[in-house]
């Protein structure tokens, strides 16, 4: 009888590792298709705008701060899923979920006077002149750089969103020495400069998932638009 538990133990051990593996696999699949979908959102609004969303606050209740744009409240916020029409759930502070029930990061860049956030200044200031400055690199030092000149990006921080030491991961969302606090009282961390990291998985060092607007795509879906000459 000993060994038939020992047996059965073995094999519920196995299958609850296998269901665990497969529920994280599941979620970093609509993670991927959640960055993706706030990607192509970001890219039409600003072929509708002319400019990029300001980030969402803890206090904004899941729309860009300021509305209608300009100097953003946060350069390192959250995505504005209201002002982009995106669907999902929400925290109590009103901020889009992923599916490890953190809000999704969203940076944009300050470059050009916050030309990117302004109405119309995109157009004013011209594509030659344009210096988007957020950059993704492969590691935290940010010696191996994937791209220097991203206008906005978005993150989600993956399944240890709560507990991540790794560097790679605190330059992602973990440097500021403050936390934000919403109206609900829940706390959050965000990154505070311009250096992001794209890695490799690793289920304790990295579960980041990142991605970026190009600013070429950019420019050639507003110009198709009319937002650009």
């Amino acid at each position: 009888m000993a060994i038939v538990l020992v047996i059965v133990g073995l094999m519920l051990g196995g299958l609850m590792m296998s269901l665990t593996q497969t529920r994280e696999s599941t979620n970093r699949s609509e993670a991927v298709t959640q960055l993706a979908e706030t990607e192509e959102a970001l890219y039409g609004f600003a072929q509708a705008n002319g400019r990029l969303p300001c980030p969402a606050t803890p206090t904004s209740n899941g729309a860009e701060a300021p509305v209608g744009g300009g100097v953003c409240t946060l350069q390192h916020g959250f995505v504005p899923s209201v002002t982009l029409g995106l669907r999902g759930s929400v925290n109590d502070d009103g901020l889009l979920l992923d599916p490890w029930n953190n809000p999704l990061r969203y940076s944009v860049t300050t470059a050009n006077g916050n030309a990117f956030t302004t109405s119309s200044q995109i157009k004013t200031v011209g594509m030659t002149a344009l210096i988007p400055n957020l950059r993704v690199c492969r590691e935290a030092a940010c010696t191996n750089q994937i791209t220097t000149t991203a206008p906005a990006i978005v993150l989600s921080m993956g399944k240890n969103w709560a507990t991540f030491t790794h560097a790679d991961e605190v330059a992602n969302a973990g440097e500021a020495t403050t936390t934000l606090i919403g109206p609900s009282g829940l706390t959050y961390r965000i990154g505070n400069n311009n250096d992001f990291v794209s890695a490799g998985y690793s289920e304790t060092n990295f579960d980041d998932l990142i991605t970026w607007l190009s600013p070429n795509i950019l420019y050639a879906k507003m110009f198709t638009a009319n937002q650009l000459p």
